[in-house]
């Protein structure tokens, strides 16, 4: 994914420069990874643990960064909103990242009290799952390539919701609107 992200980024703008890195983020690799300038970082990590390590040092830093809330179980992408992190509203990833923050960064998010992180959250209640048909009544089965990357091990999960490229790819898009209108001072 870095690597095909990158090369879009250089077709687009051919004079940027474009460091792709393709490594995990996480409390050990975040000097690595936030070492020099960084103009703005845009997080869609789905590990909390990391998640939060890495919005709690970009608030330190004074590095701009726009946070992705729970797109998973939902299949409306015009419900999707962005605004402070404050401001998230029925997303249970969205409550639960809040909570952690607050209970291991002590980042304090409270309600209409901005903090200066920027999310993009959906306000469509998610879905429970459909049951499976090729779990023939067993319960759930991780059907993830490789299943493994030593974050996020499917065989410590009883259920993962499902995502939408349709709903993913508008969260995107939100972020990357966020980022260029906070970069040009548009907003």
């Amino acid at each position: 994914k870095v690597d095909v992200m990158a090369a879009r980024l250089r077709l687009v703008h051919p004079t940027a420069e474009v460091v792709a890195e393709p490594r995990f983020y996480n409390a050990e690799s975040a000097e690595q990874l936030l070492a020099g300038r960084v103009d703005f970082v845009v997080d869609c990590i789905d590990n909390m643990t990391a998640k939060a390590h890495l919005v709690a040092t970009c608030l330190e830093r004074g590095i701009p960064i726009v946070s992705s809330m729970g797109a998973a179980a939902r299949l409306d992408p015009t419900q999707i909103r962005t605004g402070d992190l404050c401001d998230t509203e029925i997303d249970p990833f969205a409550r639960a990242f809040r909570k952690l923050l607050r209970k291991h960064h002590g980042v304090d998010v409270q309600r209409a009290q901005p903090i200066g992180v920027h999310a993009v959250y959906s306000v469509e209640v998610p879905r429970e799952p459909a049951p499976l048909a090729y779990d023939e009544g067993q319960g759930f089965v991780c059907v993830c390539p490789g299943g493994k990357n030593g974050l996020n091990d499917c065989d410590k999960k009883n259920r993962i919701d499902g995502s939408a490229a349709f709903v993913t790819g508008a969260f995107g898009l939100a972020a990357a609107s966020v980022v260029v209108r906070v970069l040009s001072g548009v907003g």
